[in-house]
């Protein structure tokens, strides 16, 4: 097990806290804008590549509006029942703000249920059954704010060796050998190594 205890990730550190500080889509800012102001969160489905910003702005609009939040890291705890449990005792607990928000992260595995458009009919399919070929998936479209259809692309790597990383706040990051990091390099410039490299640098800066 790979530890950093003195130096915290400047992706925490530097992590923005609100829309002003957000570097992303105008169109989608504008629309997460309006939601903070009227404190009227819809049900939202972020997606895209690692390091674009999803748990960002996930975060920024828990603290931007009145709420009580759970999170769940869903790569962590990717049973059914257990994530089921918890979001059950969640919103049947007392409240002590207006709202109460669960926000999901890394929320898909093999065997996650999506609704997929195959020959005409929608289904619901684990994710390890789906065609890429031929299958069109249920996502919703932030910037439009619509349903659509869309293409998607499996990638897997198959079974891989995984690190354990512990956090300066004493949180576990899980991650495989060629996860990409930003550690601080000769005369303090930063540079990006993989995991299995990381022994050989004191100070990890950030994921990429």
């Amino acid at each position: 097990m790979m530890t950093n205890k003195q130096n915290s990730l400047w992706v925490e550190r530097y992590r923005p806290q609100g829309l002003d500080g957000y570097v992303g889509n105008e169109h989608i800012l504008e629309k997460v804008r309006v939601y903070i102001e009227s404190e009227d969160v819809p049900h939202l489905l972020l997606y895209g590549q690692a390091g674009t910003g999803k748990t960002t702005l996930a975060k920024i609009i828990t603290n931007q509006i009145d709420c009580d939040t759970l999170y769940v890291n869903a790569s962590d705890e990717n049973s059914v029942d257990t994530v089921r449990d918890k979001i059950r005792g969640f919103a049947s607990s007392m409240g002590f703000k207006k709202w109460k928000i669960v926000v999901l992260d890394e929320c898909l595995d093999e065997n996650t249920l999506v609704s997929v458009l195959r020959d005409g009919d929608e289904v619901k399919l684990p994710i390890k059954d789906l065609d890429e070929k031929n299958d069109l998936v249920k996502s919703w479209n932030v910037e439009k704010q619509e349903i659509q259809w869309r293409p998607f692309y499996h990638w897997d790597k198959g079974i891989q060796n995984v690190y354990e990383i512990e956090l300066e706040n004493g949180e576990i990051v899980v991650c495989t050998e060629d996860h990409k990091w930003y550690v601080e390099g000769s005369k303090g410039i930063p540079i990006v190594v993989k995991t299995k490299d990381l022994h050989k640098y004191e100070h990890i800066l950030s994921p990429q």
